[in-house]
């Protein structure tokens, strides 16, 4: 039993970091159309060499598909803020053995909801259009259950990984924030900072030759 469950570990983190990979890369894609989309809208506008009437919505979409499928690579990459006033106040075992598969649970439960309902928009978008491209909603709607399909399936992952831990697992830790790792941190903050003196004055301590 061990033996699959950590096969099924190593095949879903696998698939998870190919995914990711596959996100980054259409991430990258989105945000480039993003941008030249915008910078044509202001060229457009202030002069009048084209018109470029749909510029709006193609940035305004592309914008979407980039926030579902960047927020699924934050995720996996653990970029999200969190908040460590609870993490700092509980010991590192009770948190890790007890909080975190709660946590797991209740973002999986959240990322599957987005998944439902996102369905429920391609399903009513597959009877709209935008009014500039007259492009179907339905595409524009399909980013929310693709982008909380793969922000799920990073749960999973992080739960397998837990449990059965190989080496195609991320070190991100979703959930599970090691005291250890929050104490190091704390620790930086008192340590000796060193200022940048673009004229290299000599410090109070040290002694001019």
């Amino acid at each position: 039993m061990h033996d699959f469950m950590y096969a099924l570990s190593l095949g879903v983190n696998k698939l998870t970091n190919t995914l990711m990979r596959a996100a980054l890369a259409l991430g990258i894609c989105f945000c480039v159309v993003m941008v030249i989309a915008a910078v044509g809208q202001v060229i457009s506008r202030m002069t009048n060499w084209f018109e470029f009437i749909e510029s709006e919505e193609i940035a305004r979409f592309s914008m979407c598909w980039l926030a579902m499928l960047g927020s699924a690579v934050g995720l996996r990459q653990g970029r999200h803020l969190g908040v460590r006033l609870l993490v700092e106040k509980l010991p590192s075992g009770f948190y890790n053995h007890y909080f975190v598969p709660v946590i797991q649970l209740v973002m999986l439960s959240f990322f599957l909801m987005i998944v439902v309902e996102g369905i429920g928009f391609c399903e009513r978008g597959a009877y709209q259009v935008s009014p500039a491209m007259d492009l179907p909603m339905f595409y524009v709607y399909l980013s929310i259950p693709i982008g909380g399909a793969l922000m799920a399936l990073n749960v999973v992952s992080d739960m397998l990984q837990d449990r059965f831990p190989t080496q195609e697992g991320s070190d991100a830790n979703i959930a599970a924030t090691v005291i250890e790792n929050v104490k190091e941190i704390d620790a930086a903050k008192d340590a000796p900072v060193e200022i940048f003196d673009p004229l290299n004055n000599p410090k109070p301590d040290e002694e001019t030759p």
